[in-house]
């Protein structure tokens, strides 16, 4: 075999390894497009919530968060919203309080993340029996607005028998800026198209943190034991090991105030969840592929999941590889011809199409507006200061993120 033609082998087997990874881009955004997002309501609903908001000195946006929970379009007597005032060093709680929350205060300096927090609640509602009344618990983010609608389509769902959500988790300072802007686009792709794909494929969304419920018979099958760096992608995992599905919500959101420029705050975030997400990924693996109790088709999408990098590193990968495909092509005499230049061809195809679609679906699915299309040419700026994150050291314990001083 020639040289031009070992090149070409090498490039169509580099192919081959990222056909799942395209597949998986290509059948989510088809499902999502050709999904209907409308929730059916019951006549009258019936489940019984309580609302959380974990808050580690959260004064700045407690009281707006805790005013959209409370003006939920749902009848008063089935559902309350509770403020765990976890380690507070201000005056979350008094505000919260003021606001007409129910707070309950927790002080142990030494297990601080959100993950602990809840432990603490589950088992305080447990011990005093609280737990037996209620049917869902929702969790919400301190510096988050809830659609009005959050708890009548979460019980839709519920009376149709699920027991884990996630809603649509977006951005409610979208216009602040381009870095608002870009992210709103972003968390449209991984909070919205990919999760609403699997779901309508019959596979599990993960748990996003912000906007997902949990049933009081589910967490009796699937305790609540998560407290790493990124503990809901973690219990997302402990669920789906347990062969158990989370539904996601598409017409249902919550809206996070994200940090308008970066700098050391949106670093540190950022640092937690790729570092936190990366080794987890990397733990599971194994675990997930002889996980009996989850289903065949589940485990290998579940796999596939765990392997793609995330979506800058993904993009670049792909774009070298398009190259190398063009390179590969060009070296080949009579290419079409040849076996090994119509894989290169449809290979490329294929990542293009894939592609195009994945980015255009959030325009679509969850009407992004076309007006941000620009900012995409921010990407590339945004992908190099990822970088310098990931070069960073390895946070070894969870810190709040410093808010804005404003909405």
């Amino acid at each position: 075999m020639s040289l031009a033609g070992l090149f070409a082998l090498l490039v169509v087997s580099l192919n081959l390894v990222a056909l799942p990874f395209l597949l998986m881009l290509l059948l989510t955004a088809l499902a999502a497009l050709f999904s209907p997002r409308r929730t059916t309501l019951p006549t009258a609903p019936e489940s019984r919530f309580l609302i959380v908001i974990p808050a580690h000195d959260e004064r700045v946006g407690i009281a707006e968060t805790v005013r959209s929970c409370r003006a939920q379009a749902y009848p008063a007597e089935l559902f309350q919203v509770l403020v765990i005032a976890d380690n507070c060093t201000d005056d979350t709680a008094a505000i919260a309080e003021a606001e007409g929350a129910e707070v309950v205060v927790r002080n142990t300096p030494d297990k601080r993340t959100k993950g602990y927090a809840l432990e603490y609640l589950i088992e305080r509602l447990q011990s005093t029996r609280r737990f037996d009344g209620l049917d869902v618990l929702v969790i919400i983010d301190a510096d988050t607005l809830a659609s009005a609608d959050l708890l009548r389509k979460f019980d839709a769902r519920i009376r149709e028998g699920a027991d884990w959500l996630q809603c649509y988790y977006t951005v409610a300072n979208a216009d602040a800026s381009w870095r608002t802007r870009l992210m709103t686009y972003a968390f449209s792709l991984v909070n919205g198209v990919a999760p609403f794909g699997m779901d309508r494929l019959g596979l599990s969304s993960p748990f996003n943190g912000n906007g997902m419920a949990f049933t009081t018979r589910g967490l009796r099958r699937v305790p609540w034991k998560a407290y790493g760096l990124v503990e809901d992608y973690e219990f997302s995992w402990i669920v789906r090991m347990a062969g158990e599905r989370i539904v996601f919500v598409p017409d249902a959101s919550v809206r996070a105030t994200m940090l308008e420029h970066g700098g050391e705050a949106a670093a540190s975030q950022r640092r937690r969840w790729e570092f936190g997400r990366r080794e987890l990924k990397k733990r599971l693996f194994r675990e997930v592929l002889r996980e009996r109790r989850m289903g065949l088709i589940e485990r290998l999408a579940s796999a596939v999941e765990l392997k793609t990098p995330p979506m800058m590193k993904l993009l670049a990968l792909l774009l070298l590889l398009a190259m190398l495909n063009v390179a590969a092509f060009l070296a080949l005499a009579d290419p079409l011809a040849r076996p090994a230049g119509w894989g290169l061809l449809g290979s490329s195809l294929l990542m293009a199409g894939s592609v195009s679609l994945y980015a255009l679906t959030p325009f679509i699915v969850f009407h992004v507006p076309l007006s941000y299309l620009p900012t995409l040419a921010y990407i590339p700026f945004y992908a190099a200061w990822k970088l310098t994150i990931r070069l960073g050291d390895k946070p070894t314990q969870w810190v709040r993120t410093a808010r804005s001083t404003g909405r």
